[in-house]
């Protein structure tokens, strides 16, 4: 299913209590000219529903399921926020909360034998507040201004440092079990069906019959990241359905291909991001072993110049992003700190 951004919720009236304001880049000296293709992915559906419309919200998912899986991805805006942040809940309600990273490569693989770029590296433990902090200071050293920077201008700075980038590095933490809905009973939020605790044991559910828990697929798997953390092409096990809640922070790029072009998107991977010699070494069955890895990740400039349909959603804080079966998506944090939720979903 996958950079730090503040933490303040789009629909909620508090802000979280170590917020900081998005920042305008250290762009002067570089020219994102090569990247106006960013400008041609066209935006995925984006549904609004009324809260009565979403009160049994696999129901709503079956209505629109036609219409938004020609897009590969979609985007709902949740009609209830949180009346606890995230913060507070990973902070306060969950004490002794720690997780481990993993650290990414900030650069693009170039696929030969020497150069295959892996996220297994491991990074350290944080608790919550330290990974802020980090997060935090990684991010002043990106943005200086106190202009505010467009979500544009962010994928622009981050195809820019992927293309051009060499050495640098952040850090992701995935797979995290459990997540950031409060379990407090006055929390609206986390008392409805919206929460993704729960999903999994709806009526409308075929995973209610499943006898155990599962991180990931009967139960949500939490990921933090900072500027730039990123989650690679791929598609979700067994071919499920995905559903992404943004807890709080700053907004996170998603691209998505929809399941009648996996092929050709197969065909453009293995014909135009890996090298020959992959092939050679490997074989067909090894390069798409590679890309089973989700460590592939690539421009979607390659899919536009061969043809293969691609969209974007910029998810916000209180938004939730379904992906489809056998749907390609990869994407990226914007900001200091993010908390996106995930899980399976079977309808």
């Amino acid at each position: 299913m996958g950079a730090t951004n503040v933490i303040k919720s789009k629909r909620r009236k508090f802000v979280g209590k170590s917020s900081i304001t998005q920042k305008t880049a250290k762009l002067s000296k570089i020219d994102f000219v090569d990247q106006n293709w960013t400008n041609m992915i066209p935006e995925c559906p984006i549904y609004h529903p009324s809260e009565q419309e979403f009160e049994h919200p696999l129901i709503y998912l079956q209505k629109i399921v036609h219409e938004a899986s020609k897009y590969g991805i979609c985007k709902i805006v949740s009609p209830i926020a949180a009346s606890i942040s995230a913060s507070d809940v990973l902070m306060e309600e969950k004490k002794d909360f720690k997780f481990e990273t993993i650290v990414q490569p900030l650069r693009l693989s170039k696929w030969n034998e020497k150069d295959m770029i892996t996220f297994s590296k491991r990074g350290r433990k944080y608790t919550y507040h330290e990974f802020e902090v980090m997060a935090n200071k990684a991010f002043s050293n990106r943005f200086c201004s106190s202009e505010a920077i467009s979500s544009s201008d962010v994928e622009k700075a981050f195809w820019h440092e992927m293309m051009h980038g060499e050495k640098r590095t952040v850090e992701y933490g995935v797979n995290i079990e459990g997540s950031a809905f409060s379990c407090d009973p006055n929390d609206r939020l986390g008392t409805s069906k919206c929460n993704l605790k729960n999903f999994a044991r709806l009526l409308q559910s075929s995973l209610r019959l499943v006898d155990r828990g599962i991180p990931g697929i009967t139960d949500p798997m939490l990921y933090i990241a900072m500027l730039f953390s990123m989650f690679a092409w791929h598609v979700e096990d067994h071919y499920l359905y995905s559903i992404n809640y943004h807890h709080s922070g700053a907004h996170k790029t998603w691209y998505g291909v929809p399941s009648y072009a996996a092929s050709e998107f197969e065909k453009t991977v293995l014909n135009h991001v890996y090298c020959n010699k992959v092939f050679i070494e490997h074989g067909e069955n090894g390069a798409f072993q590679f890309l089973a890895q989700k460590t592939t990740m690539f421009p979607p400039n390659v899919l536009l110049q061969h043809d293969v349909p691609v969209y974007k959603a910029v998810q916000k804080p209180g938004e939730f992003v379904i992906t489809f079966p056998k749907s390609y998506h990869a994407g990226f944090s914007h900001g200091t700190l993010s908390l996106p939720l995930s899980l399976y979903m079977c309808m």
